[in-house]
């Protein structure tokens, strides 16, 4: 009688008398059989009524996201739109504030500087708070802090209270800009989605650089400067009341978020001292005792803020992320690309007010070509970015700038607006859209998800310490090409050498920019997979706002040690064996063809719940 095959190992056997004549050998197993185990689940079951209730609530919240996403990153464009409106009309309107408050001319230098100094030395420390605390948070506390103290600066009535006022709007905006990037980062998959989202929050920065002149001429020439300020904070009130709305909430989180303190103090006070030194430097000197004692302490504060990131166990600013090739050069060519724009800005105008001898008014409308098409440029490039190679872009831009700064330089009294300001103006919106817009998208698009918030803060570092570094350098050119004692040219057409030799830096700077992204930014696209959507989109929840030890939810569902150790992607709970019957198709666990993708969101979840 032929034996039955058995797939369980065997080692002996026992031989059983059948009768008289016969025997038969069973064998006998080396390991007891296993008892039946019960089939896995292939998600959390709940148990508990709350629970039931809960996974309810997440799929409406998942529904009412994916229905707010166009209005959370037009909220969060419309933001930084105003804040930068703010900015290039206050540039407009100096001297009427001046005059109206009686400034002295000292005094003169801090109706922009008060603002820059607070704006840009905060920004590292408000964009790591809003990757530790939440960016919702951060950006709701920003927007209602530079709507108040806009408000204040409306009604200043001495130079100390508009100074002082202005630098408390400054740390508002601080908090609202970079925490707005990051809020785009976290709720948009990496890939097509996110550089069209992206785009379009460039756009609308690029237009308020050039709307904010134009507003303010015609504000200055009709009911005064002081509604550049409540303009701003009507806005910023009635944007932070749809904020409520449209961005969504994130759990807290179980563990208290650790705030490097020292970290934040040297790297705070070093910035603010660089940027105080740029600013002020052309007017008390270089190597004045008002400035180079500060600039020397900044070094060494930065220096500091350096090592001590370097030992740190939750640092603010994690070296690694500077890694990142990517991102490294797209900060050094967002402060070449701030300053050559602020370039061109500045002396455009002083060549329209001072060689041209035009009115405030006359001058914003020369500005309006180029306001205008900054709308259809960036609304062009903001569809198709997605879907073009970079690096060719920006390289492209950056010569389109150094063009319009050599044509500038041919201007004087006698030339017409229409021969030169007017296509130079058009090639300088192009230039701004192809070179501007990728770096921005190049800076973050690589990042990890819990350092947005510091990634765009860094990153709106450099083009807040390039705005003034440019004009600072290229005051300087000017004002020694002129004279600046004894025969020096005080004002009217002859002043076009000096800003002639300054447009000759501008092509300098743009040659600069070139050659730094042809030979350092890399030409290979994003490495981050765009997530793919079911019938539902999954809820995106801030992985900043969701860890729990030592593990992140990332945008696509999956735990992530944040110590480097491997991923774990959440299938509904996760299945421990195969099930019975074979291999599961991972497309039936996330959702597939039925389109409920809510099993990865709610295992997520619920693993964070019970942790």
């Amino acid at each position: 009688m032929a034996q039955p095959q058995s797939s369980i190992p065997l080692n002996s056997s026992t031989t059983v008398q059948i009768n008289e004549t016969s025997t038969y050998k069973i064998p006998v197993p080396s390991t007891p059989y296993p008892p039946p185990s019960p089939p896995q689940a292939l998600g959390p079951v709940p148990t508990d009524p709350k629970d039931h209730k809960d996974l309810k609530d997440l799929k409406d919240v998942d529904r009412i996201r994916s229905k707010l996403r166009p209005a959370l990153l037009y909220v969060v464009s419309t933001a930084q739109f105003f804040d930068i409106v703010n900015g290039a009309s206050v540039s407009v309107a100096i001297l009427p504030i001046a005059q109206d408050l009686n400034f002295t001319v000292p005094e003169v230098l801090w109706i922009l500087n008060a603002y820059t100094i607070t704006f840009a030395g905060l920004l590292l420390l408000s964009g790591r708070l809003g990757d530790l605390f939440g960016h919702r948070r951060m950006f709701m506390f920003g927007l209602f802090w530079f709507a108040l103290w806009a408000l204040v600066v409306s009604f200043s009535t001495s130079p100390i209270m508009f100074i002082l006022s202005r630098a408390l709007q400054g740390m508002g905006a601080a908090s609202t800009i970079p925490t707005a990037m990051a809020l785009i980062a976290t709720n948009y998959p990496a890939g097509p989605e996110r550089t069209k989202a992206l785009s379009i929050f460039g756009a609308f920065g690029g237009l308020g650089a050039v709307t904010g002149i134009l507003l303010a001429g015609g504000l200055i020439a009709s009911i005064g400067w002081e509604w550049i300020f409540r303009i701003s904070a009507i806005a910023a009130f009635i944007l932070l009341g749809i904020s409520f709305f449209v961005i969504p909430l994130t759990p807290l989180k179980t563990e208290k978020p650790k705030v490097d303190f020292l970290g934040a103090f040297t790297a705070t006070l070093g910035v603010t001292g660089i940027v105080y030194y740029i600013s002020t430097g052309v007017e008390y000197g270089w190597g004045s005792a008002k400035t180079i004692p500060v600039f020397v302490v900044a070094i060494l504060l930065l220096v500091s803020f350096v090592f001590i990131e370097s030992r740190v166990h939750h640092p603010l600013m994690p070296l690694r992320i500077w890694k990142v090739k990517s991102f490294t050069t797209s900060v050094a060519l967002a402060f070449v690309s701030m300053a050559k724009f602020q370039g061109i800005i500045y002396y455009a105008n002083m060549v329209f007010q001072e060689v041209y001898l035009w009115t405030p008014i006359k001058t914003a409308l020369g500005f309006l070509v180029h306001s205008l098409l900054a709308v259809v440029v960036f609304g062009i490039l903001g569809r198709t970015l997605p879907r073009l190679p970079l690096k060719p872009l920006i390289l492209a831009g950056f010569l389109l700038r150094c063009v319009t700064a050599l044509m500038f330089s041919f201007m004087n009294e006698n030339t017409s607006y229409w021969a030169i300001p007017f296509p130079a103006l058009i090639i300088h919106i192009f230039g701004v859209g192809l070179s501007l817009l990728p770096i921005q998208i190049t800076a973050v698009r690589d990042a990890e998800n819990k350092d947005q918030g510091l990634v765009g803060a860094l990153y709106n570092t450099g083009l807040q310490l390039g705005a003034p570094f440019g004009i600072a350098i290229l005051n300087v050119i000017a004002i020694l090409t002129n004279g600046n004692s004894g025969g020096a040219v005080r004002g009217g057409p002859a002043l076009m050498k000096g800003f002639r030799n300054a447009f000759y830096t501008m092509i300098a700077m743009g040659l600069f920019g070139f050659f730094l992204a042809l030979v350092i930014l890399p030409w290979d696209k994003p490495v981050r997979p765009a997530a793919k959507k079911g019938g539902n989109d999954k809820i995106e929840v801030e992985p900043s706002e969701m860890e729990n030890g030592g593990e992140a939810i990332d945008e696509l569902g999956r735990v992530t040690d944040v110590g480097g150790g491997d991923m774990e992607e959440i299938l509904g709970g996760g299945v421990d064996a195969e099930p019975v019957g074979g291999p599961v198709d991972a497309r039936t666990i996330a959702g597939g063809s039925s389109g409920d993708s809510d099993a990865s969101t709610i295992g997520s979840l619920d693993k964070l719940r019970k942790a």
